[in-house]
Protein backbone atom coordinates (compact mmCIF):
# COMPACT_ATOMS: atom_id res chain seq x y z
CA UNK A 1 0.00 0.00 0.00
CA UNK A 2 2.78 2.47 0.91
CA UNK A 3 6.28 3.03 -0.40
CA UNK A 4 9.34 3.99 1.63
CA UNK A 5 10.24 7.68 1.74
CA UNK A 6 13.55 9.23 2.73
CA UNK A 7 12.48 9.83 6.33
CA UNK A 8 9.70 7.28 6.77
CA UNK A 9 9.37 3.62 5.90
CA UNK A 10 6.24 2.15 4.40
CA UNK A 11 5.58 0.46 7.75
CA UNK A 12 5.87 3.77 9.60
CA UNK A 13 3.42 5.33 7.15
CA UNK A 14 0.99 2.53 7.97
CA UNK A 15 1.32 3.31 11.67
CA UNK A 16 0.64 7.01 11.05
CA UNK A 17 -2.50 6.09 9.10
CA UNK A 18 -3.62 3.80 11.91
CA UNK A 19 -3.13 6.61 14.46
CA UNK A 20 -4.99 9.05 12.18
CA UNK A 21 -7.95 6.72 11.78
CA UNK A 22 -8.14 6.18 15.54
CA UNK A 23 -7.94 9.94 16.14
CA UNK A 24 -10.80 10.57 13.68
CA UNK A 25 -12.90 7.64 14.90
CA UNK A 26 -12.69 8.86 18.51
CA UNK A 27 -13.84 12.40 17.77
CA UNK A 28 -10.44 14.15 17.66
CA UNK A 29 -9.74 13.45 21.33
CA UNK A 30 -6.38 14.61 22.62
CA UNK A 31 -5.73 11.18 24.14
CA UNK A 32 -5.68 9.79 20.58
CA UNK A 33 -3.45 12.52 19.13
CA UNK A 34 -0.15 10.66 19.11
CA UNK A 35 3.37 11.95 18.89
CA UNK A 36 3.82 9.99 15.63
CA UNK A 37 0.78 11.72 14.12
CA UNK A 38 1.90 15.14 15.35
CA UNK A 39 5.40 14.61 13.90
CA UNK A 40 4.00 13.65 10.51
CA UNK A 41 1.62 16.61 10.37
CA UNK A 42 4.23 19.22 11.15
CA UNK A 43 7.16 17.62 9.31
CA UNK A 44 5.43 16.36 6.14
CA UNK A 45 2.09 18.15 5.79
CA UNK A 46 3.11 21.80 5.84
CA UNK A 47 1.86 22.66 9.33
CA UNK A 48 4.04 24.57 11.76
CA UNK A 49 4.91 22.79 15.00
CA UNK A 50 3.21 25.32 17.34
CA UNK A 51 6.10 24.72 19.77
CA UNK A 52 5.03 21.18 20.74
CA UNK A 53 2.31 18.54 20.45
CA UNK A 54 0.18 20.29 23.09
CA UNK A 55 0.39 23.67 21.36
CA UNK A 56 -0.47 22.08 18.01
CA UNK A 57 -3.49 20.29 19.44
CA UNK A 58 -4.66 23.43 21.24
CA UNK A 59 -4.35 25.50 18.05
CA UNK A 60 -6.51 23.25 15.91
CA UNK A 61 -8.59 20.88 18.01
CA UNK A 62 -8.98 21.96 21.63
CA UNK A 63 -12.49 23.07 22.53
CA UNK A 64 -13.48 23.23 18.86
CA UNK A 65 -10.76 25.64 17.87
CA UNK A 66 -10.18 25.96 14.17
CA UNK A 67 -10.95 22.42 13.08
CA UNK A 68 -12.41 23.52 9.75
CA UNK A 69 -9.27 25.53 8.87
CA UNK A 70 -7.11 22.53 9.79
CA UNK A 71 -9.00 20.14 7.50
CA UNK A 72 -9.28 22.65 4.64
CA UNK A 73 -5.53 23.12 4.68
CA UNK A 74 -4.80 19.42 5.20
CA UNK A 75 -7.05 18.32 2.33
CA UNK A 76 -5.62 20.90 -0.08
CA UNK A 77 -1.93 20.36 0.78
CA UNK A 78 -0.03 18.83 -2.13
CA UNK A 79 3.61 19.14 -1.08
CA UNK A 80 6.04 16.35 -0.21
CA UNK A 81 5.49 13.90 -3.11
CA UNK A 82 7.23 11.17 -1.11
CA UNK A 83 4.26 11.16 1.24
CA UNK A 84 1.49 11.48 -1.38
CA UNK A 85 0.44 7.87 -0.82
CA UNK A 86 -0.03 8.45 2.90
CA UNK A 87 -1.75 11.82 2.39
CA UNK A 88 -4.20 10.27 -0.04
CA UNK A 89 -5.03 7.50 2.45
CA UNK A 90 -5.40 10.05 5.26
CA UNK A 91 -7.76 12.20 3.16
CA UNK A 92 -9.84 9.12 2.32
CA UNK A 93 -10.06 8.28 6.02
CA UNK A 94 -11.11 11.86 6.79
CA UNK A 95 -13.81 11.70 4.11
CA UNK A 96 -15.33 8.69 5.91
CA UNK A 97 -15.55 10.66 9.17
CA UNK A 98 -16.21 14.16 7.80
CA UNK A 99 -19.97 14.21 8.46
CA UNK A 100 -19.55 13.10 12.07
CA UNK A 101 -16.73 15.58 12.72
CA UNK A 102 -18.74 18.43 11.15
CA UNK A 103 -21.73 17.55 13.32
CA UNK A 104 -19.54 17.50 16.45
CA UNK A 105 -18.12 20.91 15.59
CA UNK A 106 -21.62 22.36 15.08
CA UNK A 107 -22.85 20.87 18.36
CA UNK A 108 -19.81 22.30 20.16
CA UNK A 109 -20.48 25.77 18.73
CA UNK A 110 -24.16 25.57 19.71
CA UNK A 111 -23.26 24.44 23.24
CA UNK A 112 -20.73 27.28 23.64
CA UNK A 113 -23.17 29.90 22.42
CA UNK A 114 -25.78 28.66 24.91
CA UNK A 115 -23.19 28.81 27.70
CA UNK A 116 -22.21 32.35 26.71
CA UNK A 117 -25.84 33.45 26.60
CA UNK A 118 -26.47 31.99 30.07
CA UNK A 119 -23.33 33.67 31.38
CA UNK A 120 -24.36 37.04 29.96
CA UNK A 121 -27.81 36.73 31.57
CA UNK A 122 -26.24 35.90 34.93
CA UNK A 123 -23.72 38.73 34.57
CA UNK A 124 -26.58 41.22 34.20
CA UNK A 125 -27.75 40.51 37.75
CA UNK A 126 -24.57 39.30 39.50
CA UNK A 127 -21.82 41.92 39.37
CA UNK A 128 -19.20 39.71 41.06
CA UNK A 129 -19.84 37.02 38.46
CA UNK A 130 -19.77 39.69 35.73
CA UNK A 131 -16.29 40.84 36.80
CA UNK A 132 -14.93 37.27 36.84
CA UNK A 133 -16.63 36.42 33.56
CA UNK A 134 -15.36 39.52 31.78
CA UNK A 135 -11.88 38.80 33.13
CA UNK A 136 -11.92 35.42 31.39
CA UNK A 137 -13.12 36.47 27.93
CA UNK A 138 -11.25 38.42 25.29
CA UNK A 139 -12.99 41.47 23.92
Amino acid sequence: MFIDAEFMTAGQKGLVLKDWERFLRHGLRQSHFTRRLYQHLHLHCGFIAHYNIHGFYAEYFEAGQDIERFFEYFCSYSGCPEYADLHRAMREAFDKHKATITQQVEEDVTRKIALLEASVQRAKTDRDFAKRFLGKITL
